[in-house]
Formats: C-alpha cells, structure tokens, sequence
C-alpha cells in the first residue's frame, strides 16, 4: 500500500464535527458573527448618513462604530489567543495555507501576508506554519483595529481633516476586519477537528472565560454610557 494521504485543508474544512466539537464552534462563530454584523450596520448607516450631508448623525454613528469595533476587537482577538495558548499543549495540530494577499484591501495588512507566505514556504512542520498564520492574523488584526478606532474618534470627535475619505478608509479596513474573522473561524473550525476529546474539552473551557470577561466588560462599558448620560441631563443639555 502507498503512504496514507494527509487530508487536504478545503476537507478538514468540511469535514462535519462531532457533537461534542460543534458545540464548541457552533457559540463562539455565531458571537463572532453576530459581533461583525452589528459593526457593519452601524458603518452602513455612517457612510449613508455621511452621503446624506447628515454629518452630526454621521458623528454619532462614528462613534458607535468606534464602540462596537473595540468590543468585537477584544472578542476576536481573544479567540486568535485562546487557540494559540492552547494549541501550544495539544499534540496534533490542523495543516494550514498561507494567507492570500488578495483578500486584503490594506498596504500593511497585504505586507503581512507577504512575509506569512515568505515563511510559510521556508517552515516545513505544520506545527510551525500553524502557529505562524495565527500571529500573522493577530498582528494584521491589531493594525486595522488601531488604525479602525483611530479613525472613527477623529470622525466622532468632529477633527476629522477629511470626513468622507476618512469613512472611505474605514469601510477598506473593515473589509480587512472581515477577511480576519474568516481566517479565525475557519482555524477555529480545522483546529476541532484534529483534538483529542480531552483537549475539546479545554478549548471549550476557555474560550468560554474569554467570552464571560468580554461580556463583563461589556457591561462595564454600558454602565459608563448611562453615567455619562445621566450626569449630560444634569447639565441641561442632550446627550450626544
């Protein structure tokens, strides 16, 4: 008999989970999913207020734009840690492809994918080349969401030099937001299916302490807004 063939990525990628391994993608894909989605209708109504000439109603959707993308940030980028510091115990780990510069929009995210791809080549474990693409989504998610949030407070702050250039960059680098939350769901998927069931039961543990601390901050977060909001009413002016 000739040597067993590795399964390809595009059939690890299908290949169907058990119960056990879906019901640890099946939560936290649908948080991430949920948490990009919210982030793109608040960006829609930006850019269709921002075309209206409506600039305080853009301002305001800046702003929440700048609010949903911090939470959504933490969220994603704790799964992207998560299976790093994990993957670091577990004995098999999923074959991965170099990240394909095409489907980013940004010069500092397309650079990335350059040296993933340069690396990819010379790393011949798959171990390597699995921990590698994953520093390489993070490095390329924290770079959009610096440049992300950055923008929107300028836009939300009203000292903006250029609004409607500003909302076009942040409609690219949203683009780069969602090719990196695809990347993550897809390795979150090809890591399952290659663990042990005692490992699944670890990953599911932490992901699920990631999830509860982006939640109370959450709620952190939502008790500000109401303090702040209470304390403009006090003033006698609406708060914006």
């Amino acid at each position: 008999m000739g040597a067993r063939r590795k399964p390809s990525i595009l059939s690890t990628w299908l290949a169907r989970l058990s119960a056990e391994k879906a019901a640890v993608y099946g939560p936290s894909a649908r948080e991430l999913e949920a948490g990009y989605a919210v982030l793109s209708m608040a960006l829609d109504d930006g850019l269709q207020r921002q075309e209206a000439g409506d600039l305080r109603g853009a301002r305001a959707s800046a702003s929440l734009c700048w609010e949903l993308a911090e939470r959504h940030a933490v969220l994603l980028s704790g799964a992207l840690g998560t299976m790093q510091r994990r993957s670091r115990h577990f004995g098999k780990l999923p074959q991965v492809t170099p990240l394909d510069e095409e489907t980013f929009r940004t010069e500092a995210a397309r650079s990335s994918c350059f040296w993933n791809g340069l690396l990819h080549r010379v790393l011949f474990s798959a171990r390597s080349r699995w921990f590698h693409k994953l520093h390489a989504v993070e490095e390329i998610l924290d770079e959009v969401r610096a440049d992300f949030l950055g923008t929107a407070r300028e836009i939300a702050d009203g000292v903006s030099l250029s609004p409607p250039a500003d909302w076009a960059k942040l409609e690219r680098m949203h683009d780069d937001w969602n090719t990196c939350l695809r990347e993550t769901v897809v390795l979150l998927k090809c890591l399952l299916t290659t663990l042990a069931p005692g490992e699944v039961e670890e990953l599911r543990r932490e992901l699920e302490e990631q999830r509860q601390r982006v939640e109370q901050r959450s709620c952190e977060w939502l008790g500000e807004e109401q303090d702040k909001e209470e304390s403009s009413r006090h003033r006698g002016r609406p708060y914006v």
